[in-house]
């Protein structure tokens, strides 16, 4: 119960699924392309990006250089119909 419980609070966030949305178009960004495509300083993307990671709705690989943030890849069960809806989106 307290996984759904992370989930849908990161999910009650405006800004936090502006970043999803964002996530879904592009496929990946560093904290601070998000911030400038958002409008947003980068201290309140990084912490909007861990409560997403923290729910399972966001991954991130670290390059030499740069961290980029993506849709999980490997999400849990109770994440992955929710996923499967912003990837469709991205179609659109």
């Amino acid at each position: 119960m307290k996984e759904l419980t992370k989930l849908f609070k990161a999910l009650a966030n405006e800004r936090r699924l502006r970043i999803l949305s964002l996530l879904a178009k592009r496929g990946k960004g560093t904290v601070s392309s998000i911030s400038r495509s958002l409008g947003l300083s980068i201290r309140s993307i990084s912490k909007h990006l861990l409560k997403l990671e923290d729910a399972g709705l966001v991954g991130r690989k670290q390059t030499s250089k740069w961290v980029y943030y993506s849709l999980n890849d490997n999400p849990k069960e109770d994440v992955k119909y929710l996923l499967k809806i912003l990837r469709r989106s991205r179609r659109r």
